[in-house]
């Protein structure tokens, strides 16, 4: 029995490595009946239904040779490719945990090893509620090898949502010299982060290379001249950027502001004031920002009492805004009043639907 048991053997690896998949299939099942424990039986029978595209046979026997043989990282890593062709996720990563765990790292560096660690932390990374933790567990899979450009959106998107900017950047560059190809994605991103952390030139610098990339990108018509107006810097540009942004999106409350607030600093008031109220019509955009805006350009048009109105407006909308509140008791405008305060809230919006489109 034994020698017999052995002459199969020979004959189905033979036939395996000739590729003779229908042959092999045929050895192996007829040694699988004497051999119910040798799990390398299994495994082979496994991969010669897998090349026939016989997924379920190939799962079932995975799963016995992996079962025989627990602590077998090529019967697991079969197996687990198995039911991940299968769509059993769960089972899967289980699969692949249980690996790990019994790894003493002879294997690292090993591609199949690499490919077993990064699904389990990407795994674990889509499960966790907890915004950090799911950042680690991505940088963990990332650390591993090159992966796919999605997995630096997720990054780099938590990396916003944590605030952490300084990360923005650093990740945001890290992608960019690993795919080229993210440049009209990754230059709009490092424009706005660069300008939170108050490095306004290397953040003109971004939106520059992303205008060269992409000259029709809205988000970044949009940011820049905004960040430009602000800073009171290059209006001229401001002025070009605004206008070419509201011819394409004439409705657009978020666009119209920005058009507006260039205008404003331009002291161009009658024309601010008319894009304020072409701002005020889009209904799903109005916000404290826009009415606040709004009451600025009737100060500056000496129509105070409808400047008063809109700040109230504005303070309605979000009571407790300190500079609205302000405003109204003063019934002006301070001085040397710090903008910027109240210029960032619709400016996160349009950098998530930035990433959006990405994905």
């Amino acid at each position: 029995m034994q020698a017999q048991s052995e002459d199969l053997m020979v004959d189905g690896m033979r036939a395996y490595m000739k590729e003779d998949f229908s042959e092999a299939i045929l050895v192996f099942e007829k040694l699988a009946k004497v051999q119910t424990q040798e799990p390398a039986v299994f495994y082979y029978l496994a991969k010669s239904y897998l090349a026939e595209k016989q997924l379920t046979s190939a799962r079932t026997n995975a799963e016995k040779a992996h079962l025989l043989s627990p602590y077998s990282f090529d019967y697991g890593v079969l197996y687990g490719d198995l039911l991940l062709a299968n769509k059993e996720f769960k089972k899967a990563v289980d699969c692949f945990e249980k690996l790990l765990a019994y790894d003493d790292h002879r294997l690292d560096g090993e591609p199949d090893m690499i490919r077993v660690k990064q699904f389990v932390f990407l795994s674990k990374g889509d499960e966790s509620k907890d915004l950090a933790e799911k950042k680690t567990f991505y940088l963990k899979a990332a650390d591993l090898g090159p992966v796919q450009e999605e997995l630096w959106v997720r990054i780099i998107q938590l990396d916003w949502e944590l605030n952490q900017k300084d990360q923005v950047v650093a990740h945001a560059q890290e992608a960019l010299e690993n795919y080229p190809h993210m440049a009209a994605w990754v230059y709009p991103i490092l424009g706005d982060a660069y300008q939170a952390l108050g490095n306004n030139s290397a953040s003109d610098a971004a939106f520059d290379k992303a205008l060269k990339a992409n000259p029709k990108d809205d988000h970044v018509l949009n940011n820049y001249s905004y960040f430009l107006s602000i800073r009171k810097e290059k209006l001229a540009l401001a002025d070009s950027l605004s206008a070419r942004l509201v011819v394409d999106h004439p409705k657009n409350g978020t666009y119209l502001d920005t058009r507006a607030w260039v205008l404003y600093e331009l002291k161009r008031y009658p024309e601010a004031r008319v894009a304020m109220e072409a701002a005020l019509k889009d209904r799903e955009n109005v916000s404290a920002t826009l009415w606040e805006h709004y009451g600025d350009v009737l100060f500056r048009l000496k129509l105070v009492d409808k400047a008063v109105e809109a700040w109230k407006e504005a303070l309605r909308l979000e009571p407790g805004r300190q500079s609205v509140d302000k405003k109204i008791q003063m019934r002006q405008i301070p001085e040397n009043w710090a903008i910027f305060e109240y210029s960032y809230p619709f400016l996160c919006g349009v950098f998530t639907v930035l990433f959006s489109c990405f994905c």
